[in-house]
């Protein structure tokens, strides 16, 4: 299961050039290669982008905003921390695959949001299958057995966890990330690279940002009361991208447990270059179980403090503020999940009230003027 020790940042795209790519989809009558035939190009692209067409959040709004933040999206290629796996229809283990040529697309490699992936695979796999994308993971799991190991045994084994410890600076530790795509009527032929399309990734953290802007008033420290010190790096029973696309991503935590950790802990942001105040977290439940609209007795909230007013915490909690999405209300708290990038935007006001407006990110656009602030109105957007 271990890749080559050395990974090549190759060109690939020169070897797309050279070589006559096959699309995902066989054409009508196309024969397929025989099943004896061996070593067969392939390449497709992981990608930490929108998900798909209809998933139009503006850059002031993305995960990545655009502002110059690294690693938020970075594979750690060079020392092989990633697994390609291939599965049936039925979600069971096929063969794994590692790839030769690796490359980010754009920004750099420490920013790229797609990467182009190419290599050879010892035999065709069936016409249907799926394709399996880890990455930055801790641990991966090992000893899979074909036709017995599933891409649920994957998601929740042990190896599949990371612990979390504060302070968690990108760079020096990197962001999990899982992702699965389902393939059919693939052709694979000799002497031709089969193109799989896109697999898009889903990050294991969420991004949490609070900035303040009002005039003559300034942040001075940020810190998270209660979180979970460790996470699963794929979400569950996510089998397909059909589970995790526009506009949920995923609907359940995956929780270590299956709870938040009973101790509670406090965790302090760092300052941004741009005055912001910024934390990655595992998810964590702010929703009392089996109730709607109802916060946990063990809900985390922010404690947000400012240069103007001493040391005087101003408690803001997770919940929608000036907005709420279709099947919530005001006031209603939500939950803290992956892929999830939560803008907490204070503008200071009389002594001692707080505004704050919350941003997941894929449900708003945002003005691209100042970045932090509320469109018109929301829009609607369809499931891919």
């Amino acid at each position: 299961m271990k890749p080559n020790g050395t990974i090549r940042y190759a060109a690939l795209v020169a070897a797309l050039l050279c070589a006559t790519v096959t699309s995902c989809r066989r054409a009508a009558g196309e024969p397929s290669l025989p099943e004896a035939e061996t070593a067969v190009q392939v390449g497709f692209r992981i990608s930490l982008g929108a998900l798909g067409e209809t998933a139009r959040a503006t850059r002031a709004g993305d995960y990545d905003d655009g502002r110059g933040v690294d690693y938020e999206n970075h594979v750690d290629f060079e020392h092989g921390s990633y697994r390609f796996l291939f599965f049936d229809l039925q979600n069971r283990y096929l063969a794994s695959f590692t790839p030769t040529q690796l490359r980010p697309v754009e920004f750099g490699a420490f920013r790229s949001k797609v990467y182009e992936v190419g290599g050879t695979i010892p035999k065709p796999l069936p016409e249907d299958f799926k394709v399996v994308a880890l990455a930055n993971w801790p641990d991966y799991p090992d000893g899979l057995t074909v036709g017995v190991t599933t891409i649920v045994q994957i998601c929740t084994d042990a190896s599949g966890r990371y612990d979390y410890t504060p302070p968690f600076r990108l760079g020096e530790r990197l962001i999990p990330f899982y992702g699965v795509k389902l393939c059919e009527g693939v052709t694979f032929s000799r002497n031709l690279l089969t193109d799989l399309g896109t697999i898009h990734l889903l990050r294991a953290m969420a991004k949490i940002e609070v900035a303040c802007v009002t005039p003559g008033w300034n942040i001075s420290g940020v810190a998270l009361q209660r979180y979970n010190a460790a996470g699963y790096c794929a979400p569950a029973d996510v089998c397909g991208f059909g589970d995790y696309s526009w506009p949920d991503y995923v609907e359940t935590l995956h929780l270590v447990g299956g709870r938040n950790d009973a101790a509670p802990k406090s965790l302090d942001f760092a300052p941004s270059a741009q005055g912001a105040f910024v934390a990655y977290v595992p998810e964590y439940r702010n929703l009392a179980e089996g109730a709607t609209g109802v916060r946990a007795e063990d809900a985390a909230e922010l404690r947000v403090t400012f240069r103007e007013s001493g040391d005087r915490e101003y408690p803001v909690e997770f919940k929608y503020y000036t907005s709420a999405p279709a099947g919530s209300r005001l006031g209603d708290p939500f939950d803290i999940r992956r892929n999830y990038y939560y803008k907490f935007t204070i503008t200071k006001a009389a002594e001692p009230l707080v505004a704050v407006d919350v941003y997941p990110y894929e449900e708003v656009e945002l003005d691209p003027g100042f970045g932090l602030q509320t469109a018109s109105k929301n829009e609607q957007r369809n499931e891919k």
